[in-house]
């Protein structure tokens, strides 16, 4: 299996075909995407807070089709917190293939970790939005460090004021749970009030 280096610590990169999936991404293709992205994270100077956020990802795994993880079929990028693996949903991943968006997308799935070690799985719909809210704007920050143009900063912004936007992100290609194992992770989100 490959590995990619960010700052300095090994990141395995796995591969997987989901429910529909076709498992005909070229592998050296995004290996070479994700390794063209660590290059910029690692000439980027970063806050010793980032820098630790960057360094909790164990792996990317890059899938296509429907995936099951934490007890649910995603079809989406998503983080498994409690393991450190950041599933890269292989289309979304090639869309854009600017380094700085990939690695502040990445950035904020490495947030995600930093929150579970901190503080556990989230406790209801209402933490998981402020979670969205609190990995969005250290993303913003990310993001300028890395050089993302002012359009996609906004955007971020934009994202992180708006609860239904992050509500529907959150239940976007979620279809349901599958076993006894659904106590975190991709929950149906309802609007919460502060």
């Amino acid at each position: 299996m490959p590995t990619v280096g960010i700052l300095g610590r090994d990141v395995e990169v796995k591969f997987m075909k989901g429910e529909g999936g076709t498992g005909d991404a070229d592998r050296d293709q995004l290996v070479a995407g994700i390794k063209s992205m660590a290059a910029l994270i690692d000439r980027t100077d970063w806050p010793d807070v980032y820098r630790d956020a960057f360094g909790r990802m164990k792996g990317i795994t890059f899938f296509d089709g429907m995936i099951r993880v934490n007890g649910h079929q995603i079809e989406r990028p998503c983080c498994d917190e409690d393991d450190a693996v950041f599933y890269w949903e292989i289309e979304e991943f090639m869309q854009n293939q600017d380094d700085d968006v990939r690695a502040n997308t990445f950035f904020h799935d490495c947030w995600h970790v930093v929150q579970f070690h901190d503080a556990g799985f989230p406790d209801g719909d209402k933490e998981r939005v402020w979670r969205e809210v609190d990995a969005t704007t250290h993303q913003i920050i990310v993001a300028k460090l890395l050089g993302c143009s002012d359009h996609e900063t906004l955007h971020l912004e934009k994202f992180k004021n708006d609860q239904k936007a992050i509500i529907d992100r959150l239940n976007e290609g979620v279809r349901k749970k599958w076993g006894p194992q659904d106590h975190h992770v991709e929950r149906k989100a309802k609007p919460v009030d502060d």
